[in-house]
């Protein structure tokens, strides 16, 4: 059983970092210059990727890597509870539920800007 969770753990982990660098990619030249290298950037993405000016495509894909990164976390958890090592086991799955309430709180970001997005165009149009 162990297999099927490393599997799935393995899996969400390489889905959640294709997205986040999909994300990063298209939005590394809106950073700004102090954060455009390498190593300063990584500290920079979660803040840009859900800002206004993000498009809300990209802004739902970063949501995603992070709900991956959840289950990737919840997997490397269940994996290690069932090789009878609970103590990791607990670790995993405190990260996780850390992990789980940080995307709550992005995909919460993420609503208020679809939100203020439909009501700019409801303005428009009125």
């Amino acid at each position: 059983m162990a297999v099927v969770f490393a599997v799935g753990c393995g899996i969400a982990f390489i889905f959640s970092a294709v997205k986040t660098e999909i994300v990063y990619r298209a939005i590394i030249d809106s950073f700004p210059p102090q954060f455009q290298d390498p190593y300063n950037s990584r500290y920079a993405i979660h803040v840009w990727a859900l800002s206004h000016s993000t498009p809300l495509p990209l802004q739902a894909e970063y949501i995603e890597s992070l709900w991956a990164a959840c289950v990737a976390f919840l997997c490397l958890s269940l994996c290690f509870f069932s090789l009878q090592q609970p103590i990791i086991g607990c670790v995993c799955l405190a990260v996780f539920a850390g992990c789980v309430f940080s995307t709550v709180r992005s995909w919460k970001i993420y609503k208020e800007n679809c939100n203020r997005a439909t009501n700019q165009n409801d303005k428009e149009e009125a």
